[in-house]
């Protein structure tokens, strides 16, 4: 480890903000991001091998987090997406060498590894060894491709590899393939859509999507075909909140809910100085749509103090009201676990003093945690205050010692 700090210490003496590539010739320019990008490639092997290594012994547990892929989320910031690939590549390119050899040497890129890991999973190598190819066969013949091949034309030499070793099997796989579908808010408060269906499960909501499209048409409609389809999808879930047959969670019916302060709601457009709205998911919304929202909705108030905390709603019973659990998420957003993001909706009102204990149930006294976490803290000897007046959170491991989140700067 002082190696490794040796060295990312010699590099933050170059200051390599001060090299500005408009001084470069265009040769220069040319030679050096190659070598640029093996450099890249030699840090994410090793930072690979740091994951593999972590995963093997489970190293996350002692920061209260129960899987490696958590751990990442919440201490280097990676999505979710990124944090399984890596745990992933560093669990199977141990079975790989030639392909983790190539990774380490910068000749591949984490697509190029990524593209072969996702494909050569401990089932389909087991279905090629019965049919007499054996891994290494499968690891040099791959890691070839990816020296010499981009991500995307190794990744069709991936699937012709699956093709060729088990053809029944893409088919049966196919026709048993998980309904994946995930919403991603993006920096500019876009939510992209991503996933994957098996085909029976693609047509029903192909289907119903048609049917919503077509159905009743306006003449003259200019609308692109995705931009139908994106309306489609939204007016059907429209139409199954309004039905009131959707389950209830929490024990509150599903309804969409917007936060904007009071005077900004009663605000004129263009009123100056106006913060917008909040919708849990989705994030920050401009004052107008707050108001859009508001016109054919129920309006429920939270008080707060000064400081914009929730006030404290009582103590009498042991079940948080649904006000205090506004209250909660208005003020904590997700689970307050060091670490973690859970959102709010898949998380319990915690009594952070024990209602048997004498603790109220209230706003000061409550905070959201996942259901992981509240084991861990009632069952795993954790504990998590807040400061007094704020909204920021420590958690503590049974030891006493604060988790803190590692990749955090400064």
């Amino acid at each position: 480890m002082s190696e490794l700090r040796s060295l990312l210490d010699h590099v933050a003496t170059l200051d390599l903000s001060a090299l500005d590539p408009d001084e470069l010739v265009d040769g220069e320019l040319l030679d050096g991001m190659p070598v640029l990008q093996a450099g890249i490639n030699q840090l994410g092997a090793l930072l690979t091998r740091f994951v593999a290594a972590a995963d093997r012994r489970e190293a996350q547990r002692a920061d209260g987090m129960v899987s490696m892929k958590t751990w990442l989320t919440g201490h280097l910031r990676l999505s979710g997406r990124e944090a399984a690939a890596l745990v992933r590549d560093g669990r199977r390119l141990s079975e790989l060498p030639a392909l983790g050899a190539a990774y380490a040497s910068g000749g591949v890129t984490a697509a190029h590894v990524g593209v072969v890991t996702a494909a050569v999973t401990p089932a389909r190598s087991a279905v090629a060894a019965a049919n007499g190819i054996d891994l290494a066969t499968t690891d040099r013949v791959l890691t070839e491709a990816a020296v010499s091949l981009g991500p995307e034309d190794t990744a069709k030499a991936v699937r012709r590899w699956v093709a060729g070793i088990d053809p029944d099997g893409t088919l049966d796989e196919a026709a048993g393939m998980a309904r994946v579908f995930r919403m991603a808010v993006s920096a500019e408060g876009r939510i992209y859509l991503t996933g994957h269906l098996d085909p029976v499960g693609g047509e029903i909501v192909h289907t119903a999507l048609e049917a919503r499209m077509n159905g009743d048409r306006p003449a003259h409609d200019v609308r692109t075909f995705g931009q139908r389809m994106g309306d489609a999808l939204v007016d059907i879930a429209r139409q199954a909140l309004r039905s009131g047959e959707l389950p209830t969670v929490r024990g509150a019916a599903a309804q969409v809910r917007v936060s904007i302060d009071w005077f900004a709601l009663r605000a004129e457009r263009g009123t100056p100085g106006v913060v917008g709205g909040e919708l849990p998911f989705a994030g920050p919304i401009n004052p107008e749509t707050a108001r859009r929202l508001a016109c054919d909705a129920g309006v429920v108030r939270v008080l707060t103090d000064p400081g914009g905390l929730p006030l404290d709603v009582g103590q009498e019973q042991r079940t948080a009201t649904a006000a205090i659990r506004r209250g909660l998420e208005a003020r904590d957003g997700h689970c307050v676990f060091t670490g973690c993001a859970a959102p709010a909706a898949w998380c319990d009102v915690h009594h952070v003093i024990h209602w048997a204990h004498g603790g109220p149930t209230s706003c000061d006294n409550g905070a959201l945690l996942c259901e992981r976490h509240h084991t861990a803290v009632h069952e795993g000897g954790f504990t998590v205050a807040r400061e007094a007046g704020t909204v920021v959170w420590h958690t503590y491991r049974p030891d006493g010692s604060e988790i803190r989140v590692r990749g955090q700067g400064p």
